[in-house]
């Protein structure tokens, strides 16, 4: 088996730092490769009328419990993130896909992201530059290069047109994956990505 699947996400929602461990284990098992694909999930929601599930009381009370389920059973750290909903991910979302180039290297940076986001002591804030030049210093990334590549029209671009483009195929949120045409969504349907995989085999 081989083959790809599309892995759409943002460092704002705590179900796609559990899918970022998740992928890798589904892309060990079938050899398929993973399309990373950063989106700007708030333009998601806006578009297609929907809530964080934060925003639901009775949602956001079963979200807690759930992502301590889930980070469980992947042997993630979990760290509820004080800044979670309002704040913007948006340049690391571009200096991610400014990273396109060096797949080993973007990797790294996701990891990064997601670990300090959702896992980190220190929480990050991803839209004060103090704390991501803390998270670069750490784990070893050039915090000007990261800030070039976020601002650089052709990362811009590309997040607008992977964002778009997750609109227009009908995602309504994250983490989203695509095989071929058919979406699904949440992390919890990995398994489901699998077997398609292996049909389209």
């Amino acid at each position: 088996m081989a083959g790809k699947f599309e892995f759409y996400f943002d460092y704002i929602s705590p179900f796609s730092y559990v899918a970022n461990a998740a992928v890798q284990q589904i892309s060990a098992r079938t050899g398929a490769d993973i399309v990373i694909k950063p989106m700007f999930l708030g333009a998601v929601m806006q578009a297609t009328d929907n809530r964080p599930p934060g925003m639901v009381p009775a949602k956001g009370a079963y979200m807690m419990k759930d992502l301590q389920r889930c980070t469980t059973r992947y042997g993630l750290d979990f760290r509820m993130n004080p800044y979670f909903p309002m704040v913007s991910t948006r340049n690391l979302l571009r200096a991610t896909c400014g990273l396109d180039n060096d797949p080993t290297e973007q990797k790294r940076f996701m990891d990064a992201c997601f670990q300090h986001m959702w896992a980190s002591p220190t929480p990050l804030k991803p839209d004060d530059d103090d704390s991501v030049r803390a998270m670069c210093e750490q784990e070893g990334f050039d915090f000007r290069q990261i800030q070039e590549l976020a601002q650089a029209r052709a990362s811009k671009d590309a997040m607008k047109a992977n964002t778009d483009s997750a609109i227009a195929r009908g995602a309504f949120g994250a983490p989203t994956f695509f095989v071929g045409d058919d979406m699904f969504f949440g992390h919890d349907r990995l398994d489901y990505v699998e077997e398609a995989l292996k049909a389209q085999a």
